[in-house]
């Protein structure tokens, strides 16, 4: 049986090849989100790239997803799949340090700040101004207690990962991932292939 943990793929002995999987993997990380949440059995929807602005801001910044849970609540979402940087000390989230390099982006401060006061910001989904109920995390993989560590630092609606949303899409035998992974796979296929 396979090992489907991101350490097997992404923290191998090979720092060249968990550096070109990391790499490759970040052109199409959002794809597993967005088919992952396109999914019935997903407790969210995706309904794309929120823009998030304060009052009388002329522009905002535009962030990965926003998801809607069933019951219609709202919530801005960020992906973070750092999986080979620093020698993968971002692989698995296991505490709210991991989060302080990214303090020097203004789109995850905003984010954070949304996290916060979701009231106090506007929220434009698809030219719409929609109110936001929170924001989400989405990190690589996280670690037993990670979620909730970084939760008890920062007021997140949820911490999802990149690793579980791969593991219901297998258990799940979703068609549109397995049809997503093929036309990858032929794609970069494709490419070696001319390069020889």
């Amino acid at each position: 049986m396979a090992d489907h943990r991101f350490e097997s793929i992404f923290a191998t002995s090979n720092r060249d090849q968990d550096n070109f999987r990391a790499r490759l993997f970040g052109l199409f990380s959002e794809l597993i989100v967005r088919t992952w949440a396109a999914d019935d059995r997903s407790p969210y929807n995706d309904l794309r790239r929120p823009t998030v602005s304060l009052p009388g801001e002329a522009r905002g910044k535009t962030l990965d997803f926003t998801l809607q849970a069933k019951d219609g609540r709202l919530f801005v979402s960020e992906l973070k799949g750092e999986l080979a940087l620093d020698n993968n000390a971002y692989l698995r989230l296991s505490g709210p340090r991991q989060l302080g390099h990214l303090m020097g982006s203004r789109a995850f401060v905003r984010f954070l700040d949304l996290a916060r006061s979701p009231q106090a910001f506007r929220v434009r989904v698809g030219g719409k101004e929609r109110a936001a109920a929170g924001a989400i995390l989405i990190w690589g993989a996280v670690a037993a207690g990670g979620r909730e560590a970084v939760m008890s630092e920062f007021p997140f609606a949820a911490v999802l990962s990149l690793e579980e949303m791969l593991a219901d899409l297998r258990t799940w035998k979703s068609k549109e991932w397995l049809d997503q992974v093929a036309k990858l796979r032929h794609w970069s296929d494709g490419l070696f292939d001319a390069l020889l």
